[in-house]
């Protein structure tokens, strides 16, 4: 819920300004990936799953700050899109490992 909830804030700190997907989205996903371990208290296992997990969660969030600015002209659009993407984000993480380890396997 916090990642979502950042995601969203960043959306809406996005709006009026020049969004940069690829350079912000990494951002986003490094602070994802901290604060995940954080709440976690546990060192991340890197390996095959956490990048293909931390890469998806990546594009996802590309996507979405480049359709944030593409679309985004108002301040009303820019907390529409925070919510749906906020959304968006908060079931890919409960849906994600689950496809992911049925993909692995």
């Amino acid at each position: 819920m916090l990642e979502a909830f950042v995601l969203g804030f960043w959306i809406i700190w996005s709006s009026d300004r020049e969004v940069y997907p690829l350079s912000e989205s990494l951002w986003f996903t490094l602070i994802a990936v901290i604060l995940r371990q954080l709440t976690a208290f546990d060192l991340p296992i890197i390996d095959t799953y956490w990048m293909i997990f931390n890469g998806i969660v990546w594009a996802f969030a590309g996507l979405i700050f480049s359709i944030v600015g593409r679309i985004d002209s108002n301040f009303i659009i820019s907390c529409v899109l925070a919510m749906i993407a906020g959304i968006g984000y908060f079931q890919l993480l409960q849906h994600l490992p689950d496809c992911l380890s049925k993909f692995l396997a």
